[in-house]
């Protein structure tokens, strides 16, 4: 799979050091991590009613 889009996000410096350190203790990329919840996210239905 490439991986071809960019997403820049603004955090604050909480939320930054909550990510990091989350990926850190989880031995993983902040990137893996947004990865891995973008994935639990719902789709979007079929008949694209909401």
């Amino acid at each position: 799979m490439t991986r071809e889009k960019w997403l820049r996000v603004r955090l604050s410096d909480e939320e930054y050091e909550r990510l990091k350190d989350y990926a850190k203790s989880t031995d993983r990329q902040i990137s893996e991590v947004i990865r891995d919840y973008i994935k639990r996210l719902p789709r979007k239905p079929e008949d694209g009613s909401r």
